[in-house]
């Protein structure tokens, strides 16, 4: 979920967040931090929000360095930057 992508850095997030999925860095499989259960489709590197309210403590927002964090987090994975990728999050 993301709280505003009417803005220029929502945007652009969307586009790095877009690449990640393409390249599987969204999600895994594995065990389940909240249930346990193994062989589950599971978070990978990526933070993301489930809900658009409730702060961060519920996984939500308002989370005023949310886009930060996460873009910092796609930067450690080599996602490129916004400038080389389309609105469909491939490389231009």
């Amino acid at each position: 979920y993301l709280c505003d992508i009417s803005n220029t850095d929502g945007q652009a997030l969307l586009k790095r967040l877009k690449y990640a999925f393409l390249h599987g860095l969204t999600f895994n499989v594995g065990t389940s931090i909240t249930t346990g259960a193994k062989n589950q489709c599971t978070w990978a590197s990526v933070h993301h929000k489930t809900s658009p309210s409730g702060g961060v403590q519920a996984h939500g927002f308002p989370d005023p360095d949310y886009f930060k964090n996460c873009n910092v987090e796609l930067d450690g994975l080599g996602v490129p930057s916004t400038h080389s990728l389309d609105e469909n999050g491939k490389e231009v």
